[in-house]
């Protein structure tokens, strides 16, 4: 299978609301290179526009991952859903940004001080994980990284103005919540696995520039789950509550 092939399979999976069945060991991606690019052929091939990016790391430092997101699957709350317009539901809680500026892409990589001083606001957001793969969670680390690193969809809160906001707020253990309707959902561990999120925006910049792909300043950036990833065995009211930031609500229906 060719890239092409599994962006296709992507794709009719989405339109046709079917899941991939009986992914081979020869129909699995090769490299993060080839990944990418299948990435962009969904975006494409579903004949929409990107709304939004989730990035991650899975240790402070540790190696980044992204994904675009269709734009028609970033909601702003408070957003309305059907449950069974996915395949499983899992939800978790994040702090989102959006730049002030378009970036553009070039040759030099950009420092970390260019990068966040091009921050313009910052959000809360629910991501709802969502796989087009039967065999999910037991799927490879590349193809799920080629279906949108799992993204279902996005909800987004009320955006705040990055400056003189990032200089008081604590982002690598804030005070927060989610709930399911009315219900907190348990979590071990409170905190964003790559510590501070804003570290991983400089890698996503130079991640867009090296694929020469400039970044729009309406794209919502989101970093990782700060409660880790919760099924959902019905619909109802998901809510999240991050102490200073806000507030972010979908039901799903």
């Amino acid at each position: 299978m060719t890239h092409q092939d599994l962006a296709l399979r992507l794709v009719e999976a989405r339109r046709q609301h079917r899941l991939i069945d009986g992914l081979r060991a020869d129909d699995l991606p090769p490299d993060a290179a080839t990944v990418y690019a299948i990435q962009q052929a969904v975006i494409a091939g579903l004949d929409t526009s990107t709304g939004a990016w989730k990035i991650g790391a899975r240790s402070p430092g540790g190696a980044a991952a992204g994904a675009p997101i269709p734009a028609p699957l970033v909601l702003a709350s408070p957003a309305r859903s059907a449950y069974s317009g996915f395949f499983r539901v899992l939800v978790e809680l994040e702090i989102a940004f959006r730049f002030a500026e378009p970036i553009a892409p070039r040759s030099e990589a950009y420092a970390r001080d260019e990068v966040l001083a091009r921050v313009g606001t910052v959000l809360p957001a629910i991501e709802i994980v969502d796989s087009r793969f039967a065999e999910w969670p037991n799927v490879a680390p590349l193809a799920q990284l080629a279906d949108a690193q799992n993204n279902g969809a996005l909800v987004t809160g009320h955006a705040l103005p990055y400056a003189g906001f990032a200089r008081q707020f604590d982002f690598v253990s804030p005070a927060l919540e989610l709930t399911f309707d009315g219900v907190p959902l348990a979590a071990d561990t409170v905190g964003n696995p790559a510590g501070d999120p804003r570290e991983l925006l400089v890698w996503f910049v130079n991640h867009c520039a090296a694929m020469g792909i400039a970044i729009e300043p309406d794209w919502t950036i989101t970093t990782g789950s700060y409660v880790g990833a919760h099924p959902l065995d019905r619909p109802g009211i998901v809510h999240g509550h991050i102490d200073g930031l806000g507030e972010v609500e979908i039901e799903l229906t």
